[in-house]
């Protein structure tokens, strides 16, 4: 009888062999990829998955037992700051997304790639995915059964299909990462996704949560990104294994150029609402966690170390770094116009808030102000009117990235107009979009939220996707935190503003416009 082994090493060398393929049929991927993969690499974590499976065992059982016990005994929901509960409906509707793009990523990489090494980590990461929606999930329910105001919570799932914001995640960045090549996949979940933005969010997040008195989110926060090193490593041995073939470069220098400005275009805008607009307790700009997690820590600290071997710093960087300064303002003023279509209130800026984004961004006041004075005063559904008429025009969305184009500042504006040769319109938000386009322009023509509801009454939406609170009339969205009903939005009060919802595009003239083949 053969001893039983015990040394890691050779256990993990002993798996591999089992790393068969059966004579009995052929087996052939789902999906093929363009990419030339080595059969043997190297997984630098030695994954066995009998070890993995006790190791994250133990994890759960410290997270949902800390949340059921210490934190609800504490009633810690309850004393959060209420601003910051609210951005918490779309942060972990977004997260969830997310996590279940890269389940099916990582499924599709076991089923292409051959090389039992990568395989063995991306199984273990695909269970590390299914474990993190489960978990983000789990947040999003106990959220809704403890938090001051649960409406949003309990729909979150739901109504993130609908939301304009929540959309334009999906279409700009985590529908990519399980409907292309699946090597590209790796690169935009792996390489950019997990390895350059998660400690932006789960690391950034949990540090903004602790101090606006939110335990539940940071032990759930941290808990995932303890895998995340994990799913880094995992990147980085992807990364490897395509960069020891000298064919794949071409392909991979693209690649990697578009996933780093389609996760930017969303991600930096969306981190920049929900990091400067929403903590009543703020510990650093989006943009000083940019510098640190972007610049340094990935471009400085893991981008450029790759340059021996002839992959450069994405094409796009520094206009992404440019653009970081502006962004999110942009998103937030266009996003706190649009309250009535969210599952969250988008709360009014304070004299202390003015005060911290005019120091932490010069020139704020000058450009976003005089929106949020007004913002203000149209909060209360007495005064009649929407936040929404202080835009001199709602923007026509991006086909690419779903986002509205007017970014990184309505004045910078690059925006293009284009038709194809079917004579459908477009909007195209920057140089980079439009090189995106005209590359494949069949990749990019699922609907915009304004094409879906052009036409649509602001209350028949409303009412339609689900909008309205337990009593059948008060809205979800508000613009304040109040809780008096005198001070909450309804739907009659909607429905007496006779709103429509209107797509720009609609009155371009399709005949002037370039055509895109």
């Amino acid at each position: 009888m053969t001893a039983p082994v015990r040394d890691l090493d050779t256990a993990h060398a002993k798996v591999k062999e089992f790393a068969w393929e059966p004579d009995y049929f052929a087996r052939r991927p789902m999906r093929e990829t363009k990419y030339k993969i080595p059969r043997r690499s190297k997984d630098p974590f030695r994954h066995l998955l009998r070890d993995y499976v006790a190791m994250e065992e133990e994890k759960d059982n410290r997270q949902y037992g800390a949340l059921e016990d210490v934190v609800a005994r504490t009633r810690s929901p309850e004393r959060a700051q209420h601003r910051w509960m609210e951005v918490l409906k779309p942060l972990l509707s977004m997260t969830t997304c997310a996590e279940y793009a890269a389940v099916k990523c990582m499924a599709s990489l076991v089923d292409t790639v051959e090389c039992p090494e990568l395989r063995q980590g991306y199984v273990a990461q695909m269970l590390d995915e299914m474990r993190h929606t489960n978990q983000e999930t789990y947040l999003i329910r106990y959220l809704a059964r403890h938090a001051p105001d649960p409406a949003g919570f309990n729909s979150a799932l739901s109504a993130r299909s609908v939301n304009p914001l929540i959309r334009a995640a999906r279409g700009a960045v985590f529908d990519v990462f399980l409907n292309e090549d699946p090597l590209t996949c790796s690169v935009q979940v792996q390489v950019v996704g997990e390895a350059g933005y998660t400690n932006a969010v789960f690391v950034a997040a949990t540090e903004i949560a602790a101090a606006n008195d939110d335990p539940a989110t940071p032990s759930v926060f941290l808990n995932i990104q303890s895998d995340e090193v994990r799913h880094m490593a995992n990147g980085y041995a992807t990364l490897s294994a395509l960069l020891a073939e000298p064919d794949n470069l071409p392909v991979l220098q693209r690649d990697f150029d578009t996933a780093f400005w389609r996760l930017h275009v969303f991600m930096d805008n969306f981190l920049g609402v929900v990091y400067d607009y929403f903590p009543k307790v703020r510990l650093r700009s989006y943009r000083e966690y940019w510098e640190q997690w972007i610049w340094e820590d990935w471009i400085g600290g893991y981008v450029e170390r790759l340059a021996p071997f002839g992959l450069e710093v994405p094409r796009w960087t520094e206009r992404i770094r440019t653009d970081i300064a502006w962004g999110g303002h942009t998103c937030a003023m266009l996003a706190a116009a649009l309250w009535p279509v969210h599952y969250w209130r988008h709360d009014v800026m304070e004299p202390a808030d003015f005060e911290y984004l005019e120091e932490k961004y010069p020139g704020w006041d000058r450009y976003y102000g005089p929106f949020w004075e007004q913002y203000r005063e149209m909060a209360d559904p007495a005064n009649g009117a929407l936040a929404l008429g202080l835009v001199e025009s709602i923007p026509p969305l991006c086909r690419v990235c779903h986002m509205p184009a007017v970014l990184p500042r309505p004045d910078l504006a690059d925006t293009r107009l284009v038709r194809d040769a079917a004579g459908r319109k477009h909007a195209l938000c920057s140089e980079p979009c439009e090189t995106l386009f005209r590359e494949a322009p069949w990749r990019y023509q699922c609907a915009t939220w304004l094409e879906l509801y052009d036409g649509l009454g602001l209350d028949e939406y409303i009412e339609r996707v689900g909008l309205l609170r337990s009593d059948g009339r008060t809205l979800v969205g508000q613009p304040h935190l109040h809780t008096d009903e005198r001070h909450l939005w309804t739907i009659d009060d909607i429905r007496r503003l006779g709103v429509e919802i209107r797509d720009p595009l609609r009155d371009v003239d399709a005949a002037t416009l370039p055509v895109v083949a």
